[in-house]
């Protein structure tokens, strides 16, 4: 390799390693807010360590560059000068750090290993390419772990907003009936609940008493709901509009909190533009107005009931759709990335690949189904690009 080659060729490696170091390094502290505890905070430190090395790496490339010729130097010019001691010429400056930086391509680098623990350095010499490739490993792991909080954030975030908005409706319920007092309990535990989850969404994520707890406080607001719930609000009386739109209503919800679960969306409420519950409450009121009376609600309320099943259905639709075309692009994404790195042809990632197309498919998209293998195929990637 010509020495020109050689040395674009250091210059392009440091240039690299140090923008990874500087990616890595946003990516930490964007993410992670202390105080952290649990499993979160053993994420977080395997992130610094995992930084800490490859600020180490970066490091041991950062003399080897040392920056473009002087203003007017002629980039053929040797650098040589006459050599007063006697005949002859010996290297000049710019010959001898252009000597020394095309031997780096072969010759091993002192890469010193410091410790933030106050532990020993460690001195190793790797090749050039060795550095790249190890510093391109801890970038990788780096992003594996700030991806694997992100996503419990998103999903413990879910959760709690599912019991926010229950607690806000029944405290409204609540003061109507003039039992208010009713909600202080729950709300005092979902407090508790929010600033764990704040401090580890992590361990919150996973299986354990904070999930108990959480599933414990869902089952007692659904047993303040039905105290609140008026005794004239009978099933069996209610009419094929009204059952039409609760049916709607709540498999709307359904998909709303699969796609919050999944990060997908915008995570607003996509029923909170549709006054469906005051619909449903003055059907309810209808009802207990005419107990008697077989045909329910008048025939106007009926056909508004219909209609609000209309927009639901929509509503509905609308929200699958997108859900679809971001599962999509993300899969693409990460096509291209395999691509770039000439690794699309890989067996593991294309048979991944296939499997997330296949669950892609309109006639059998599921949202959580075509999202786990998406993220089957993106994590593919990562493991073969790193």
């Amino acid at each position: 390799m010509p020495d020109g080659e050689r040395l674009d060729a250091v210059r392009a490696a440091h240039g690299l390693v140090a923008e990874w170091l500087l990616e890595a390094q946003g990516l930490i502290t964007g993410e992670f807010h202390a105080p952290l505890a649990g499993v979160t905070a053993g994420t977080e430190s395997a992130a610094w360590d995992e930084l800490h090395v490859l600020g180490c790496l970066s490091l041991a490339l950062d003399p080897m560059d040392d920056g473009a010729d002087p203003p007017g130097a002629d980039p053929a010019d040797s650098g040589a000068v006459p050599d007063p001691a006697g005949p002859g010429v010996r290297p000049g400056p710019a010959a001898l750090r252009d000597d020394r930086l095309a031997r780096l391509l072969t010759d091993p680098i002192e890469v010193t290993f410091t410790s933030a623990t106050g532990e020993a350095a460690r001195v190793e010499w790797l090749p050039l390419d060795e550095i790249v490739a190890a510093a391109r490993e801890r970038r990788a792991t780096i992003r594996r772990l700030v991806d694997a909080y992100r996503t419990a954030v998103r999903f413990v975030e879910a959760d709690l907003d599912r019991l926010r908005k229950e607690v806000a409706d029944l405290r409204h319920r609540a003061g109507v009936a003039g039992r208010g007092a009713a909600l202080d309990v729950p709300a005092a535990r979902l407090a508790g609940l929010e600033r764990e989850a704040a401090a580890d969404p992590v361990g919150c994520a996973r299986p354990g008493p904070w999930r108990d707890a959480l599933a414990g406080l869902a089952d007692d607001l659904a047993a303040v709901r039905r105290a609140l719930a008026p005794a004239s609000d009978d099933p069996d009386r209610r009419t094929a509009g009204e059952r039409r739109l609760r049916s709607s209503v709540r498999r709307l919800r359904e998909l709303a909190a699969e796609a919050a679960r999944e990060g997908l969306g915008d995570g607003g409420d996509p029923l909170a533009a549709l006054d469906v519950d005051g619909l449903l409450a003055r059907a309810a009121g209808a009802r207990a107005a005419s107990p008697g009376d077989p045909a329910g609600p008048a025939a106007e309320l009926e056909a508004a009931l219909d209609r609000a099943a209309d927009l639901v259905d929509a509503a509905r639709r609308r929200l699958r759709a997108r859900c679809h075309l971001e599962l999509g692009g993300r899969l693409e994404a990460y096509r291209q990335r395999a691509a770039d790195e000439d690794r699309a042809e890989h067996p593991d990632l294309e048979r991944s690949y296939r499997e997330a197309r296949d669950r892609l498919r309109p006639d059998r998209f599921a949202v959580t189904a075509a999202s786990r293998a998406v993220r089957a195929y993106q994590q593919a990637v990562n493991e073969v690009t790193r």
